[in-house]
């Protein structure tokens, strides 16, 4: 199964002593389902960057790839600590997250997490995507 879907993405980013990051994305992708999975793929633009990004959703787990102007693959399973990457050019990083909610219906994809770039805490992230079908 393949279809079409819009997208809107959010992420709120919360790091101590600072105001909350708010980022929004509007895309269109691609929903396919393959072995008992779900993949939602689409592309933004970041700092200049184009990124395919891919997200690969689970029954309990959730992994986000994103691959072209940078490399990073982030993974989540709810109440345990999943180790990631980043990289950027010649930079590599290992990511760190602890997923605090995790939520998959339909339509939509909700995760809370704690994140950590090598030793140092980043932040507590909120990423939610709602995607609705498109007219592809």
């Amino acid at each position: 199964m393949k279809k079409s879907v819009k997208i809107k993405l959010k992420t709120i980013i919360r790091q101590p002593g600072a105001e909350d990051q708010v980022m929004e994305l509007r895309s269109e992708g691609v929903l396919t389902e393959k072995n008992g999975r779900r993949y939602l793929q689409y592309d933004e633009r970041q700092d200049d960057l184009d990124i395919r990004t891919t997200v690969k959703l689970g029954e309990t787990d959730a992994v986000v790839m994103r691959s072209g102007g940078l490399q990073m693959r982030l993974p989540f399973l709810l109440d345990k600590e999943q180790t990631g990457n980043l990289r950027h050019g010649e930079e590599s990083f290992m990511l760190t997250t602890k997923a605090h909610e995790l939520i998959m219906t339909e339509s939509r994809f909700k995760v809370r997490y704690d994140l950590a770039l090598g030793n140092d805490f980043a932040g507590e992230y909120e990423m939610e995507i709602q995607f609705t079908e498109g007219t592809k």
